[in-house]
């Protein structure tokens, strides 16, 4: 499986486990000249912008590590002009992370969601 071929399974195995938990999704791979959020969703009235890591591997850092002050502060660029198109009014929004190790040599994975993931 190339890099391309596990971010895929990795945003689709994200929706699975966040739909389970009573995520909606309303968006995915939303993209803008700023750059592309992986997942929006509601949570009750919260939206979330979910950024999805997924890594074969410990060997250069765990999936979340990745999600750095700067990828945050992208996320958000992207995130206000979402919220600019879509007008919503008083909304409580958050960015939070979907993190996956899956084993290489198995079907068996790991996943982590941080909530709430700031600069």
């Amino acid at each position: 499986m190339d890099k391309q071929e596990l971010a895929r399974w990795g945003e689709e195995t994200a929706q699975k486990y966040l739909k389970e938990r009573g995520i909606r999704i309303v968006e995915k791979n939303f993209r803008t000249q700023s750059g592309e959020i992986d997942i929006i969703g509601f949570e009750n009235d919260d939206l979330i912008f979910f950024e999805v890591k997924t890594r074969s591997s410990k060997k250069f850092g765990y999936p979340e590590e990745a999600v750095n002050s700067i990828k945050i502060e992208k996320i958000e660029m992207v995130a206000n002009e979402y919220l600019d198109n879509h007008a919503f009014d008083n909304l409580n929004w958050r960015i939070d992370t979907i993190a996956i190790i899956r084993n290489p040599f198995s079907q068996k994975y790991q996943i982590m969601w941080f909530k709430n993931v700031e600069a």
